[in-house]
Formats: C-alpha cells, structure tokens, sequence
C-alpha cells in the first residue's frame, strides 16, 4: 500500500508535486523526497504540522530538537526520524503543513489525494508526477538586495513619511507656490493682498475717476 500526497507552495499554486509514500515511511524520508523534489539543499530547520481540514497546525513534527526541554508549556513535539507516517494519518485527505527555512519561511501543503497498491519494481518514496518550476531557494526576491537607485528612494520615501507629507505633496506645494507668485505679479498685488500699482484699487481692477 502507499499513499499518494499533493504537494504544493503556500503562495506558487501552480508548482506541485504528487509524491508516493509508503505508510512505514519516517516524515524524515517524507522530508527528504519533498526537498529533492523542488531543488532545495536539505540543510535549513523544518517541521511538519499535523493540521486540520482548515490548515490549522495542531502538531509539530520537526527535523531536529531545538528545544530547550525546561518549558512545560511548550507543545509536545515528535522528530521526524521516529515518526511514521501512518501513525499520524487518520483522515482520507489527511493534510500536513510543511515549512522549511524559518527565516524565508518556504510553505508547502501537504495533502493525501489516495491510497494505492505498490507497484512492482518502483522504489519509495518517489515523485509520482511534477508541475511547475520551483523558486530558487537561495534567490527569493522576498530577500532581494536594493541597488543604489533602490535605496535613494526608499530612503526618500521614509523621510517624506516621518514629515508627514509624501513626495508629490512637497511637489504640489512647490507648484502652487509658484503659480501664486505669478498671479500677485500680474495684478500687482503683494501677497497680502495691498494694491502696489496706484492704478489698481483693492480688488484689482483699476478705478475709475471722475
């Protein structure tokens, strides 16, 4: 018997992999088969979580313990080496959460899609079938270095938020000052509004006398 999982990115649906398992198989293989199958390193702390039918994590299964083993109040946690996959497997579409690198934090999803006959001859675990192509592990853009023009303007973006204007305000504020200054000029009033032009009465249009 095996059990066939889908397996797929949190946030890349479209890059999935069908691996086979058998129910005798550790989640430590488990882990193994999945990192081979996105062309990741096996190298970076990884835990799977039993969930539910929402992806609520409910159990931890990590790869090594990190633990310090003196907080009662930690949840109990199993490593991958001891645990069995059919020990932890008591639905038809049993689903798993599986994260590795917990500083970039890679989601997948696990799911159970079937339960099957071995087939003669094949060797388990093994990527049954595989869509999409995987993200670089070590080039997520999430972690991308900024280029100097990068900088300067997130830089710049950050000082016009801490003065409590954005950019295109300063620039709006420029330009209506501007238009304001060419409007006093043109009907010779000071920014007070005081005639300058003798011929100009206060509300700029010129008297008329007598």
């Amino acid at each position: 018997m095996i059990y066939r999982f889908k397996v797929w990115f949190d946030d890349l649906e479209d890059v999935v992999r069908w691996i086979d398992v058998k129910p005798s198989h550790t989640f430590l293989e488990f882990h193994h088969t999945i990192q081979e199958s996105i062309g990741f390193d096996k190298k970076e702390p990884t835990s799977f979580y039993i969930s539910d039918d929402k992806w609520r994590k409910l159990f931890e299964i990590c790869l090594d313990d990190m633990g310090s083993g003196d907080n009662e109040d930690e949840a109990p946690k199993a490593l991958m080496k001891d645990a069995k996959l059919r020990d932890y497997i008591n639905d038809p579409h049993q689903r798993f959460i599986y994260i590795t690198d917990f500083l970039a934090m890679w989601t997948l999803h696990c799911e159970l899609q079937s339960i099957a006959d071995e087939v003669p001859q094949k060797t388990y675990p093994l990527v049954f079938r595989s869509e999409g192509k995987s993200p670089r592990q070590r080039e997520d853009s999430r972690f991308k270095m900024l280029d100097d023009n990068e900088f300067d303007a997130l830089a710049a973006k950050i000082l016009a938020a801490k003065s409590g204007k954005n950019i295109m305000e300063g620039a709006e504020e420029e330009l209506v000052d501007a238009v304001d200054d060419d409007d006093d000029d043109d009907l010779g009033l000071n920014q007070y509004g005081d005639s300058t032009d003798e011929d100009f009465g206060m509300d700029g249009f010129s008297e008329v006398k007598d």
